[in-house]
Formats: C-alpha cells, sequence, structure tokens
C-alpha cells in the first residue's frame, strides 16, 4: 500500500516536472501569434488605451458628424433650391488630428486618421479631398492650420484645393483628449475624441464628441473589484 502511494507521489512529481518543463519551453520560443477571428472582441490595453477604446470612438463620432451634417444640408438644399433638387457631395479637407491627451498614440494616430477618412470616402452625402493634396496644399501656401481662419488665407487655400471649379466645403479637424481620475494606486482615465467640421465660407463649427472610460488597476482590492464585474 505504502509503496503504491509513493509511485503514484513519483508518477505526479514526474508529470509536473515535465508539465512545467513544458510552460518554461514555451515562454523561451519568443512571441507567438494569431489571426483573430472578425467576432473575437478587441484586446483590453494594460497600460494605456489602444484598438477598444479609440475603435469604437472613431466609429460612433464619424457616424454622429456625418448624420448631423447631412441633416443640415438638406435642409440647406430644400430651402434653397426645393426638396427635389439634386445634392451634390460636398467636399471636406481634413486639416489635423491633435493628441491631447496624457497618452503618445504611437501608430494609433495614423490609424485613427485613416478609419476617419475612410468612414467619410463611403458616404453618399460627402466627399473627402485626398490627403496627400492638402498636406501638399499647406506645405506650397506655407499655411498651418490655424492660418486657415483668416479669410484670406482660407480662400487662396480653398482655391487651390477646389480646382475644377468645385468648391472645398468643409475643413476636419479631429482632437483626443484625456482626463485622469486617481485612486491611490488605481485609476480611471476618460477619453474623448472630437471632431469639428468647419464651414469654409461662414467658419461655423459642426461638432461631436464620443467618450470613453477606462479603469486601469494595479492594488489588489482593485484587481479583485475588477474580476468581480466580469
Amino acid at each position: 500500500m505504502i509503496q503504491t502511494a509513493v509511485s503514484y507521489w513519483q508518477t505526479f512529481q514526474i508529470i509536473t516536472v515535465i508539465f512545467l518543463c513544458g510552460i518554461v519551453f514555451s515562454g523561451c520560443q519568443g512571441t507567438k501569434a494569431r489571426l483573430m477571428r472578425t467576432n473575437e472582441f478587441d484586446k483590453v490595453g494594460s497600460n494605456r488605451a489602444g484598438a477598444e477604446v479609440y475603435n469604437p470612438m472613431v466609429r460612433d463620432a464619424t457616424g454622429k458628424l456625418l448624420a448631423r451634417a447631412a441633416a443640415e444640408t438638406i435642409q440647406q438644399v430644400a430651402y434653397n433650391a426645393g426638396p427635389l433638387a439634386p445634392m451634390p457631395k460636398r467636399k471636406v479637407c481634413f486639416i489635423s488630428f491633435e493628441n491631447a491627451s496624457m497618452e503618445e498614440l504611437g501608430d494609433f494616430k495614423e490609424h485613427i486618421k485613416t478609419a476617419i477618412l475612410e468612414e467619410i470616402s463611403v458616404s453618399d452625402q460627402f466627399e473627402i479631398v485626398s490627403d496627400r493634396a492638402v498636406t501638399a496644399g499647406l506645405r506650397a501656401l506655407s499655411l498651418r492650420p490655424d492660418d486657415l481662419f483668416m479669410q484670406e488665407n482660407m480662400r487662396m487655400f480653398t482655391s487651390a484645393m477646389g480646382r475644377g471649379g468645385t468648391p472645398v466645403d468643409y475643413l476636419l479637424f479631429a482632437k483626443i483628449t484625456s482626463g485622469t481620475t486617481q485612486d491611490n494606486r488605481d485609476m480611471q482615465r476618460d477619453y474623448k475624441l472630437t471632431l469639428e467640421l468647419i464651414d469654409t465660407q461662414t467658419f461655423v463649427p459642426l461638432t461631436v464628441s464620443t467618450p470613453m472610460r477606462k479603469e486601469y488597476n494595479n492594488s489588489v482590492k482593485g484587481k479583485v473589484g475588477n474580476w468581480l464585474k466580469k
């Protein structure tokens, strides 16, 4: 009986050692990757915002902006030329994307900008002016984004971008901001993506924003509380 128990214990030890060696060996093989399925949730960043924050903010904010701008366009056309008048697409120039948050965006900056441009490009009410053309135009005219709010600068820029007789109707500005609430070792960070569509004739802005909240837990209490919320 004792010998059998010892034999079982030795077998258990051998299996345990093999299992631990397997874990150590797999960890020494470097990063392992796989393609994520389209229905999988985005991974949640442990130290700063990532796809789980920025992707839904871009979709929501851009959707709201296009909906509001389209509604105003329809009202203007109906008022000026009757409800049956055709509505040509309105041109939008994406001027700048500003990161005013506490976190470095890294490669997400271009990712967010491209996602916004893609959302606008599939609209049946608006069309986006080539981002390369906008950059070249600002450089050729030696203008910074804020310089466009001087009437003469705006006229020169829209004239350069509206070649072919089609005017530039809007300038688009995007900004990421954040606010941090500290709770000892734990914290909450509130993110906000704001899109500002500026009418090139009146300088009147149409502004929408989408907020997202995220908690970061470093204390045992915070980690346990986070686990219980799942």
